[in-house]
């Protein structure tokens, strides 16, 4: 039966299978962009209040779950045949079904963007262990790169689950040749939190600011562990000069705000997708295949 369900899989039918699976994660992506911050943010919020002795307002729930989809300017739940991921939106013509409220382009990008990425590592990995891991790295990076693109924070419960990710992936194929061993994604974890930790220790001691958000030490951390410290130097670099050349054009269109600055985390997240999937797929010089 597993047999028979593997080759299937690798059949054309099966790739739309995985392709339409991954627009469904794709749309639930978007509702962990869109309420993880505020999530955390209204526990946060709660337990200081708390640790003051201040009884916190009583307020709706809110998780991944819970409310249902609803608009945010309207607040009408969103119906089923309105939230047929892609489709609806074009069909809509990005804006609400009620009030006619524009709806962000990010969600059918998000969701094709998914639906992709699936589909080129299943069909590099197959129905594999290496697939569910990698799977779970690049959609994890998609999802922090629009949080912090939307909202600048980097909540831990995103980030530190792609280092141990990354870690515990490292344990389970070191026997592969060519494959990152532990060693390699210990150090280049332990690397990248500390260059940045270092560059915003620096940063600080000569304005009096932070420079950096710890989620990027974090991040940059789960970039090492799944890349490795042979690798992680290309990712900063091809970010950062990405990021420059962002923010130059920024400047010359009169849209750069200093006290936003440019937030950092799409642009690690983007070129750390870019430079797993060209190692795997053997577009890496031989020496920086980790």
């Amino acid at each position: 039966m597993l047999s028979e369900l593997t080759y299937w899989l690798t059949t054309p039918l099966g790739h739309i299978f995985v392709v339409v699976f991954g627009l469904v994660l794709g749309s639930f992506l978007n509702v962990v962009i869109t309420r993880l911050p505020m999530k955390v943010e209204r526990d946060e919020r709660h337990l200081s209040l708390q640790q003051l002795n201040i009884e916190p307002p009583t307020v709706a729930p809110l998780n991944l779950a819970w409310p249902p989809s609803f608009c945010p300017g309207c607040r009408t739940p969103i119906r089923w045949q309105h939230n047929i991921p892609i489709v609806s939106w074009l069909i809509l013509r990005g804006r609400c079904a009620s009030c006619e409220m524009p709806i962000s382009v990010r969600y059918p990008l998000v969701e094709a963007t998914s639906a992709l990425l699936l589909l080129v590592l299943f069909m590099s990995y197959g129905p594999s262990l290496e697939f569910c891991f990698k799977a779970f790295f690049c959609l994890s990076l998609i999802t922090v790169a629009y949080m912090d693109w939307e909202t600048g924070w980097l909540p831990d419960v995103a980030t530190i689950p792609l280092i141990g990710a990354g870690l515990l992936f490292s344990v389970f194929t070191a026997a592969q040749p060519g494959a990152l061993g532990p060693t390699d994604a210990i150090i280049g974890a332990v690397a990248g939190y500390g260059l940045f930790w270092f560059l915003n220790f620096a940063y600080r001691s000569l304005t009096g600011r932070n420079g950096l958000g710890y989620g990027d030490f974090k991040l940059v951390a789960a970039l090492g562990a799944w890349l490795g410290w042979v690798l992680l130097p290309l990712n900063l670099l091809f970010a950062a000069l990405i990021a420059f050349a962002f923010g130059m054009y920024m400047v010359v269109v009169g849209t750069y705000q200093r006290e936003v600055g440019i937030r950092f985390a799409p642009f690690l997240s983007v070129v750390g997708i870019g430079l797993l999937l060209g190692r795997d797929l053997g577009l890496l010089p031989m020496y920086l295949g980790g």
